[in-house]
């Protein structure tokens, strides 16, 4: 008899009372029912993603949702939204539940440190985005995730924002000075980093900014095959998520351009860098850089 596996991909923003007891809670009632992945906890919020037997889903989901915030309680996740994938049950080999500063690291200085409960974008369901791109409304969407990210599949019309890794936010806003005055819409997998990075080109002074609520991936399973080209890059084993078979491929090997979705990481220890590489090009991917100079340096045993 087969078994039914589920993936779900939640986050919240709220403060949370006892950090080190919340992770421990965690440990032991996701071990107790089987589930694996990852979970960073900060006085900000949780996010995390968690896969195992569709039951035990459903009951973990179940115990979290019986937060309310009242005093006992690690704080207010009576409203998480879980964000569910099939899955194989092969997405994480183990658990990891970390305390952290922040549930994404972002890379603002105190100074520009924000509360997405207090400055954010707009929210705007997958309907209505589908609505604006048929009715031809003039908007602008900034993808808020990494390059090899937005390299492997991406909004038709979307620009890459820039960064390398969410910790470049701080760098973004000069980038995309000539739209500052336009509706601009961020996206990125499942919402959590447009939380911050709306409310960041909001506190620069853009003028009217949104964010898809959900993300990407609730817009690609709304809409499958429609709007968004290529492949949605997931942080765990299965490295991207397709919502049909019908879809067109945009990733390209960074040694011979061919049309690829296969990840791998530069072979220099202090760069490490997720690049898209073909079979033909690295069949164990072990010899993959993202330059020259990363090559050289890996050579010689330079740091970086």
């Amino acid at each position: 008899m087969s078994q039914n596996f589920e993936l779900i991909i939640f986050y919240k923003y709220t403060p949370v009372s006892d950090v080190e007891r919340f992770v421990v809670w965690q440990k032991k009632h996701c071990a107790e029912l089987g589930l694996l992945g990852r979970i960073l906890i900060a006085k900000e919020g949780i996010n995390g993603t968690v896969e195992g037997l569709v039951e035990n889903i459903r009951e973990y989901e179940r115990r979290m949702h019986t937060f309310d915030g009242k005093p006992g309680t690690f704080g207010d996740f009576s409203d998480v939204w879980f964000k569910g994938s099939p899955s194989n049950g092969g997405a994480f080999e183990k658990l990891k539940v970390k305390a952290r500063t922040e549930i994404v690291a972002t890379g603002l200085s105190d100074e520009e440190e924000l509360d997405p409960n207090q400055i954010t974008g707009t929210h705007i369901e997958a309907e209505e985005l589908k609505q604006w791109i048929e009715r031809g409304e003039e908007f602008e969407i900034i993808d808020m995730r990494n390059d090899y990210e937005h390299a492997v599949g991406h909004f038709s019309g979307s620009r890459d924002s820039g960064m390398k890794n969410f910790r470049d936010l701080p760098n973004i806003a000069s980038l995309h000075e000539d739209i500052k005055e336009k509706k601009v819409l961020t996206v990125c997998t499942y919402g959590v980093r447009c939380e911050k990075a709306s409310g960041y080109l909001k506190q620069k002074g853009f003028k009217n900014v949104y964010q898809l609520h959900g993300g990407i991936g609730t817009y690609m399973k709304k809409y499958p095959g429609q709007d968004f080209l290529g492949s949605l890059y997931v942080f765990d084993d299965r490295m991207t998520e397709q919502f049909t078979d019908h879809y067109q491929k945009i990733g390209t090997c960074v040694v011979c351009a061919a049309t690829s979705e296969r990840f791998g990481n530069c072979a220099w220890s202090d760069c490490h860098k997720q690049l898209i590489i073909c079979e033909a090009c690295a069949p164990n991917k072990t010899t993959i850089y993202c330059g020259k100079d990363c090559e050289l340096s890996h050579m010689k045993g330079v740091a970086k």
